[in-house]
């Protein structure tokens, strides 16, 4: 009798334990089963297992998208920094550490991927949400003039001119600025590193000054204020000597980049 009713609390404490952890577990953002939420809600930093964060590979980052199990993207970008587990568990959080060129100070972002109801990978959000695409705004007498600069790392794939999730992302929100501005005209300037020819890396960089262009008309941006420019391995931000090594290829990675720059009438 004894052994029974210890076999059988012992079964109602795995069962609770289990129901502990899924709730627990569960989902802080409200995800449905599609991996979608309409308010992504973000966990305190300090509750992070590294809160300072930490420097993540933007050749990797800049994989992630829909459609990934979460091997593949603890794989490419490591374990989630809160303690959300790794069964049941429908939302993971990181913050994630970006080196500045010129002496800036380090950018720190939150990021959050969220699964679907068969633990798939399907929605991505940052904060600040524009995280990926930083902006600089001049106020002039009857103008306003914001320079934003996308990284080439996770916006394209290496030596591609296809736009990434992640860039994707930072676009809609450039569109989404610009929806209520009066917007006169916008430059978009493509860069490469100096790795490679001068030649492919000057094409490289206008396909991919073409790419942003053709996302923004997609969205209803005019064709016609837009002007691109590809500029190779020109204005560089940083100077790394040396052969082509891993060190370097990173070292150089602020110069592998694309600015926006949109003039609006006030």
């Amino acid at each position: 009798m004894y052994k029974q009713q210890l076999c059988a609390g012992l079964r109602l404490a795995v069962v609770a334990a289990a129901v502990a952890l899924v709730s627990a577990c569960g989902t802080v953002s409200k995800v449905d089963s599609a991996g979608k939420t309409t308010q992504p809600v973000f966990p305190a930093m300090k509750s992070a297992s590294m809160p300072e964060g930490y420097y993540v590979n933007l050749e990797n980052l800049g994989k992630i998208g829909p459609g990934m199990t979460k091997n593949q993207v603890m794989e490419l970008i490591g374990h989630p920094q809160f303690s959300e587990g790794m069964f049941f568990v429908r939302e993971w959080d990181y913050i994630l550490k970006f080196r500045q060129p010129n002496g800036q100070p380090d950018k720190v972002c939150q990021y959050k991927v969220l699964f679907d109801k068969d633990m798939i990978a399907q929605s991505f959000y940052f904060l600040p949400t524009d995280c990926m695409a930083p902006s600089v705004v001049e106020q002039h007498e009857n103008k306003q003039v914001q320079h934003i600069t996308l990284s080439a790392d996770a916006t394209f794939g290496f030596g591609s001119d296809t736009l990434r999730p992640l860039g994707i992302a930072a676009l809609d929100d450039v569109v989404a600025k610009m929806e209520k501005a009066h917007v006169t005209g916008i430059d978009i300037i493509g860069y490469t590193d100096r790795i490679g020819s001068a030649a492919s890396n000057e094409a490289l960089s206008l396909r991919r000054a073409n790419a942003v262009r053709n996302y923004l008309v997609s969205h209803g941006v005019p064709g016609s204020v837009i002007t691109v420019d590809g500029r190779g391995s020109a204005e560089p931000l940083v100077n790394c000597p040396g052969p082509k090594t891993a060190a370097v290829i990173e070292c150089l990675a602020p110069n592998r980049r694309t600015t926006i720059t949109i003039q609006t009438q006030q």
